[in-house]
């Protein structure tokens, strides 16, 4: 039996996911998380997300998975142990040396390898195991036949939809060399989404998102994953709204069982679209990877207008409160 895992950056999502379908949600503490910027949870306040979980045997993973500082350590491991003793069913942590201390003194605490060390062949799934890890949240440049033998050896936890990082497996600086904002702390602030202008010997290019990948969209390769022994199907999101959380996580549940989710990804494109989406690397390169005309919500396609037509959109199907964005020829694909 495959899981479907589901982001909660706040209570609201945290709800929308179990009230979807989910069979596990991952979230954040306010420290130590690497979405710094979304809600959170609090030790204060967890043990009644995990009661509530329990209700619907629903999990729950905590997200420790910045970069820890020297002077950090000893918060750090005590934060992850007031966490372990009120339940959590597994910890998300980027650092592999981590694993066997926190083995070492929580004898049965369960440990997933964070995305961020860029796990993506048996060589890396072994070192993890070695290290007390039970599972592999993979890098998204993971190709499947590597996926089909590391999950072989290990519970493999993959991305299916979502946003993606310019930078290998999330492994990213430019944030923090540009405005002191390390991703590695949770505090990216995405300078790849901006507009640059690049230039070379032959060649040159005005102003685009040169840098800015399509989100990943993979609801078309889940029966492939199944086959590969993929064990969880992860959903980005933590800093994503309560409506594209429920509705992402109510489109892959019904992928996950078989059944037909078309109305529900067709919701996606109206509640968050950047305007194209990929396969990523792990079937191969796909072509749509750069996504580089537009970075903000685009919508549902409705119409193209050569010239304004007040009879071909106005007979759409539209409700009260739709809006509408005019996007220029030159801005789309």
């Amino acid at each position: 039996m495959v899981e479907l895992l589901s982001p909660a950056g706040n209570a609201e999502c945290f709800y929308a996911a179990i009230n979807n379908g989910a069979d596990a949600i991952y979230i954040g503490l306010d420290e130590f998380s690497a979405r710094k910027n979304a809600e959170n949870f609090t030790l204060d306040t967890l043990d009644e997300y995990l009661r509530y979980a329990r209700l619907f045997g629903v999990k729950v993973y905590v997200a420790v998975n910045t970069l820890i500082k020297d002077e950090e350590l000893s918060r750090y491991f005590e934060v992850v142990k007031k966490a372990y003793l009120l339940g959590v069913d597994a910890f998300i942590i980027q650092d592999i040396a981590f694993g066997n201390i926190l083995k070492q003194n929580l004898s049965d605490i369960e440990l997933h390898l964070s995305t961020q060390a860029g796990i993506n062949n048996v060589y890396g799934a072994n070192f993890a195991l070695e290290n007390n890890f039970k599972r592999v949240v993979l890098a998204r440049e993971t190709k499947i036949d590597e996926i089909k033998e590391i999950a072989k050896l290990c519970d493999t936890e993959v991305f299916v939809h979502g946003a993606m990082c310019t930078s290998f497996s999330g492994q990213c600086y430019m944030s923090s060399f540009v405005g002191g904002n390390s991703g590695n702390r949770g505090r990216c602030k995405q300078p790849c989404r901006q507009k640059y202008t690049y230039s070379g010997e032959g060649f040159s290019c005005e102003q685009t998102y040169s840098l800015s990948l399509s989100d990943l969209k993979l609801k078309d390769k889940i029966k492939d994953l199944i086959n590969a022994g993929v064990k969880s199907f992860k959903i980005e999101g933590r800093m994503k709204s309560v409506e594209y959380v429920a509705t992402a996580t109510r489109a892959y549940r019904k992928i996950i069982d078989g059944l037909s989710a078309d109305k529900e990804f067709d919701d996606l494109t109206k509640i968050y679209n950047r305007g194209n989406y990929t396969l990523g690397y792990t079937f191969g390169l796909d072509k749509n990877i750069i996504s580089d005309k537009v970075q903000n919500h685009l919508g549902k396609y409705v119409c193209d207008i050569d010239k304004f037509n007040k009879t071909e959109i106005f007979t759409k199907p539209f409700n009260v409160g739709d809006a509408f964005k005019i996007i220029r020829s030159e801005e789309r694909r």
